[in-house]
């Protein structure tokens, strides 16, 4: 995530949706800078301390990721080739099908 310098979203709602979309870093780096504006709020601290304790925490490596990226790209590729296969019409053959013999 590219860092802003702009600290007008740097709210406690900005920092909770970071921290609920993983972002921990940037969400602890949030909380910071409130709480150097008000430092004795403690409801920032136990937020902060709850942040930082997730760092670290649920960071996905890329050998955690490449076995479902592999996986989504396998499914795509079949379901490109099952819309060719829709696309296509095959005449159905007199005495063809069901009952047939």
């Amino acid at each position: 995530m590219q860092k802003i310098d702009d600290k007008t979203f740097y709210t406690e709602t900005m920092a909770r949706l970071l921290n609920n979309q993983g972002h921990h870093h940037r969400a602890a780096e949030i909380y910071r800078y409130l709480l150097e504006k008000a430092p004795d709020r403690e409801d920032l601290k136990a937020a902060l301390d709850d942040t930082e304790a997730r760092i670290g925490q649920g960071t996905a490596t890329w050998g955690d990721v490449s076995g479902v990226v592999a996986r989504w790209v396998e499914l795509m590729l079949r379901l490109r080739a099952l819309k060719r296969l829709e696309r296509l019409s095959i005449p159905r053959i007199a005495g063809d099908g069901p009952g047939a013999r």
